[in-house]
């Protein structure tokens, strides 16, 4: 009789802690200030092409009961939030002084996973971001890069807001990586 008590109790508390452990998770890394890289640059304008063709409007659709082994690969489309995000990650990094550039992104590859095991769901977030650097009297390219990464969190019960914290965060680490540039 306690067997199967301890078994009922175990298995809820479980579930409800793996859920938590990946919201603090998000929130923790949300909250983490990255050091500005103060990049001598004057930023007068930012580009940004998105040059995905299989993108969607729709949010990604999570199972409500999920299988081991499945696989959800969805290319959300970039919204004004998106834009605005990568916007400010792109001026708060940069100086306002230097050079006068125009900052041309873009957005070759990036989405939205869901995948599940027996026991767990991952949520992931990729993005492969180009950026270039384009004097902004003369036109001439001034440096580019390529960059990538992604961020994921494990749980029992993946969500559609996680999933687009998620994706931002990666949106934002990507940009942050305004490093790569060569100047």
């Amino acid at each position: 009789m306690r067997k199967r008590l301890l078994r009922i109790l175990v298995i809820p508390i479980a579930y409800l802690l793996s859920g938590c452990a990946a919201n603090t998770y998000v929130t923790q890394v949300k909250k983490t200030d990255l050091p500005p890289l103060n990049l001598a640059l004057k930023v007068q304008e930012v580009e940004i092409t998105d040059s995905r063709t299989n993108q969607s409007i729709e949010d990604i659709k999570l199972p409500f009961v999920s299988k081991p082994n499945s696989l959800i690969r969805h290319v959300p489309a970039l919204t004004t939030t998106h834009k605005q995000l990568i916007e400010n990650v792109i001026k708060a990094n940069t100086t306002n002084s230097g050079t006068p550039v125009k900052a041309i992104i873009n957005i070759p590859d990036s989405y939205k996973e869901f995948s599940s095991t027996w026991s767990s769901e991952k949520e992931k977030g990729f993005a492969q971001v180009q950026i270039n650097l384009v004097n902004r009297e003369t036109g001439e390219l001034i440096t580019g890069c390529d960059t990538s990464g992604e961020l994921f969190v494990q749980s029992v019960d993946a969500t559609n807001g996680r999933m687009e914290e998620i994706y931002q965060l990666t949106l934002k680490n990507v940009i942050y990586n305004l490093s790569c540039l060569d100047f």
